[in-house]
């Protein structure tokens, strides 16, 4: 058994605990969190470290196969900018760098913490490193098509990636979405729907006000990209509703569903998605949010509707670093009324109970296996992080 003590630990599924130990064995398994007093005897070896122990981190939402992006595209120059951007340079990329960054960006990743992932692909650039790795994966094979005369061939891809996806790998799950509310036709929505009713879904939401705009009245940048990249593709007038309440029809009420990003999202846009879905998550990506729109959530608001909040990274594209830890600090620094505990189970139960792998990970619960964290150089007596806060996984997971 080993016995680990900090200036505080953060067991997640209870209060920060001061003047404790971790017990944990050697396997990885949670025994307890005791007090120093009860263990105060030379049979325990109590390995002292500094800063807050917690469990592994969850990321509910990164782009790892764009991890050769980093520092490429501008900030700041807002959604369409960044697509444009973004198409540009992955036509002249190599295989050779994309397999590279993808290695060694997600090596550090889990050297940060992060212990579970969920993944958007689209295509088989990540599948190397996931089938080698233990870290535990869930693949978003993601699909867009506006153009409804390409559906089913698109679906058919889609179903070939999945099925590629799940012969190689010895640890994940893999599940079809659609990529945003606006980039996916009707006809590709009912084959999704059809095909994944009892899987998790994912969907890019309310990302920019062009969203809500092209779902008004069908106009803006979306409408002009949408033209651009399918020149004979019918006209769109738009449904005069919010995003969500224009597409809830295609999904099951009863599905976890992630909605990612939610940079614009109102009250009506709680109101309609908490009503209709059971299991409705909200994944902020607040750094992503940053570096694209210079914007971020109303996370105010979601806190005071009691949303299930969880936390992601995106990916290089836009973003400096995949860490938990610095999209925390970055939510703590713009948001310090909330309580440092809250934006821990955010970044670790939260997740794990979206991904479905609360039973192992997430709290320090008599026997989970969710790793263990280090977080340094944080003030403990305010629970406020620093620039300098830094996170690192001692322990690993059991997944």
């Amino acid at each position: 058994m080993q016995y680990l003590s900090a200036d505080c630990i953060f067991p997640v599924s209870g209060e920060p605990c001061y003047n404790s130990v971790l017990a944990i064995d050697y396997n990885g398994t949670i025994e307890g969190i005791y007090s120093k007093n009860d263990l105060n005897s030379p049979l325990y070896e109590i390995q002292h470290y500094s800063g807050i122990l917690c469990p592994g981190f969850v990321n509910t939402h990164c782009h790892l196969e764009f991890s050769w992006a980093k520092g490429l595209i501008s900030e700041g120059g807002g959604l369409d900018q960044f697509v444009r951007q973004l198409e540009k340079f992955r036509r002249s990329v190599s295989e050779t760098i994309i397999l590279k960054a993808i290695e060694t960006e997600a090596s550090g990743m889990e050297k940060s913490g992060i212990v579970a992932t969920a993944d958007i692909s689209n295509g088989i650039t990540t599948l190397a490193y996931k089938s080698k790795s233990n870290h535990y994966f869930h693949t978003f094979i993601e699909i867009f098509g506006s153009n409804p005369d390409h559906a089913v061939a698109t679906f058919e891809k889609a179903k070939s990636l999945k099925a590629q996806f799940e012969s190689d790998l010895s640890l994940g799950s893999v599940s079809i979405v659609p990529h945003a509310t606006y980039s996916v036709s009707e006809e590709l929505f009912k084959l999704i729907s059809a095909f994944s009713k009892n899987s998790l879904l994912s969907i890019h939401h309310q990302e920019s006000e062009e969203e809500n705009r092209f779902f008004k009245d069908g106009s803006g940048l979306i409408k002009a990209r949408r033209k651009e990249f399918n020149p004979n593709l019918s006209s769109y007038s738009g449904t005069g509703k919010r995003p969500m309440e224009s597409i809830a029809v295609f999904f099951n009420p009863d599905q976890k569903l992630l909605l990612v990003h939610n940079t614009v999202s109102e009250q009506q846009d709680i109101d309609f998605i908490e009503k209709f879905f059971r299991h409705a998550y909200w994944c902020l990506c607040p750094n992503a949010n940053l570096y694209i729109e210079n914007q971020l959530p109303d996370i105010r608001l979601l806190r005071s509707n009691n949303c299930r909040v969880t936390i992601g990274t995106d990916s290089l594209a836009s973003n400096h670093q995949l860490s938990i830890l610095e999209e925390i600090k970055t939510i703590q620094h713009h948001f310090p009324e909330i309580p440092l505990p809250e934006l821990i189970r955010w970044g670790t139960l939260n997740g794990a109970e979206y991904l479905g792998m609360d039973n192992k990970l997430g709290s320090f619960e008599k026997g989970k296996s969710p790793g263990v964290v280090q977080i340094e150089n944080i003030n403990v007596h305010s629970l406020q992080f620093k620039p300098g806060s830094t996170s690192r996984l001692i322990i690993p997971a059991q997944t």
